[in-house]
């Protein structure tokens, strides 16, 4: 999955290739898709699942602590 950020300064659209249909986006406001468009001056496109992970492990790092010093 990808987040797409609109960085102009006024409504943007795009069209999700997974949905179909055209997205508009406000200003520096983000949307999630399966098919993402290329990044350029006006969108903003980052890998979720990668961010995902890091936060699952951090989650997980942070219950093994909170278990640990509750001993």
């Amino acid at each position: 999955m990808y987040k797409v950020t609109n960085k102009a300064k006024d409504v943007r659209k795009f069209r999700d290739g997974f949905l179909g249909k055209d997205i508009f986006v406000e200003p520096g406001k983000s949307v999630f898709t399966e098919k993402p468009i290329e990044k350029s001056e006006i969108w903003n496109v980052e890998i979720v699942e990668k961010l995902e992970e890091k936060k699952q492990i951090n989650k997980k790092e942070v219950i093994k602590d909170d278990s640990s010093s509750s001993r």
